[in-house]
């Protein structure tokens, strides 16, 4: 019995695998592709000044209060409070990735297999658009990371969530 229950447990963390690799590729593909909107030509005699490091943007406190919305929609979500949130709160290409029933398969399964889940912290970024969370589960510590744009409406482009470390 102590086996079938490791086997099954290793079965929904192999699928929880797959489809969490689903939605880091779907959140590079968007990220990569917002950064190569977000690009502009560099000018053809930029000054060495112009090649330092980049400055983190300006304090955004629209973007931080949606970052904040987004991510306790997802929570919700995850905790199966409430349903996952519509195709309007993703990027278009994050939609392309990953699709709602895809999203709540992911939650369902991560959910089984860690329990309840609060956030345990936060982690803050130089940039108001992306943080990442570490979620206290009742069987394992779950980090999650979101991004959402740069601008208005402030739609989730990045979800990542990683692989629980186990509680002992």
């Amino acid at each position: 019995m102590q086996n079938h229950t490791k086997e099954n447990r290793m079965h929904r963390m192999s699928r929880h695998a797959l489809l969490s690799t689903t939605l880091a590729c779907a959140a590079l593909a968007a990220q990569a592709q917002s950064s190569q909107e977000a690009a502009s030509p560099a000018p053809a005699a930029a000054p060495p000044a112009a090649e330092a490091a980049p400055q983190a943007p300006a304090p955004n406190p629209a973007a931080e209060k949606a970052l904040a919305q987004r991510f306790q929609a997802l929570l919700a979500a995850f905790e199966g409070k409430a349903a996952v949130p519509d195709s309007k709160t993703f990027t278009e290409d994050f939609n392309k990735q990953v699709t709602a029933d895809q999203m709540k398969q992911v939650f369902n399964d991560v959910h089984q297999s860690v329990g309840s889940c609060k956030v345990g912290a936060q982690m803050t970024s130089p940039t108001p658009y992306i943080t990442s969370y570490l979620l206290q589960c009742d069987k394992a510590y779950v980090p999650m990371d979101i991004g959402i744009e740069e601008k208005a409406p402030y739609r989730v482009h990045s979800l990542l969530i990683r692989p629980g470390y186990w509680k002992k």
